[in-house]
């Protein structure tokens, strides 16, 4: 695999936030290399100059760029606790009113297996049609991959443990159909979903939202970016509306957190949102 050099990693940020006007310094330094480096491999780019020119020669690579370059989560009921949670302690102890016009937003949605399961949870509480949910999407290639519903058949054991573990009502192969070297999960789970299109400013956030899942995202960012995205989660919340983030991430370090966000449930880092 092609190594990146700072000088290398530096003239890429400039070429795709002239041409693209898109700032991968929001990107941790390490993470970004390191998914440079995929992009170039995968791509069979052999160089950087094999990427700047595949970026400035073919337009229609940008979005596949974007995909590839975000990290996806793919293993559904990750952390299977905290799906647990949710169903029990959260929605398990909601009212009829409490659940009116109750709203989800799950942003940097790229390969869907936080929105499946989720959608999976919900259906499981009968919810499907109750609840609204919203998935913010940076590329068109993220949107067909969830849209298709393809998952990788190494990623189904793996996955049914965490539903195993996460005691769900059905047969965890109820929710998937596999074929030859995937396996495709039905994408009717998914079919009320509003999919939002955005770029990394988050600009096109839903309002008044009462559960914000971003779980596993902020880690590849940088502190700045991170402070940006956290005073968007608070803008998107309605009052004591609740944030989960990943069990590897803490908001402790974010400078503003204190004041935006209460720390509930830290074995599950939930967090809910302070009224100022």
């Amino acid at each position: 695999m092609t190594e990146l050099g700072i000088v290398d990693i530096r003239e890429i940020i400039r070429l795709v936030n002239n041409n693209f006007q898109l700032d991968l310094g929001n990107f941790a330094l390490t993470s970004l290399k390191y998914r440079l480096e995929h992009i170039i491999a995968k791509n069979n780019l052999v160089s950087p100059e094999g990427l700047y020119r595949k970026l400035l020669d073919q337009k229609d690579f940008f979005d596949t760029f974007i995909h590839q370059l975000l990290v996806p989560s793919t293993e559904m009921f990750r952390d299977p606790s905290v799906w647990r949670w949710i169903r029990e302690e959260y929605f398990g102890k909601l009212d009829e009113k409490s659940i009116m016009n109750f709203k989800i937003w799950v942003p940097f949605c790229i390969s869907g297996s936080e929105l499946y399961t989720l959608a999976i949870l919900i259906k499981e509480l009968n919810l499907t049609h109750r609840v609204k949910v919203y998935a913010s999407y940076l590329s068109d290639a993220s949107l067909k991959l969830v849209r298709s519903g393809e998952y990788p058949l190494k990623k189904i054991e793996v996955s049914m443990e965490n539903y195993k573990r996460f005691q769900g009502e059905y047969d965890f192969s109820d929710y998937f159909r596999n074929e030859k070297y995937n396996a495709y999960r039905n994408s009717s789970l998914i079919e009320n979903v509003e999919f939002i299109r955005d770029n990394l400013s988050l600009d096109n956030h839903p309002k008044n939202v009462k559960l914000v899942l971003m779980r596993n995202a902020m880690i590849y960012f940088n502190p700045k970016y991170q402070e940006y995205v956290l005073g968007k989660v608070y803008d998107s919340l309605s009052a004591n509306g609740t944030f989960i983030i990943g069990l590897q991430e803490c908001l402790a370090g974010q400078q503003n957190s204190i004041t935006l966000f209460e720390e509930v449930v830290p074995s599950e880092s939930v967090y809910k949102r302070r009224i100022k």
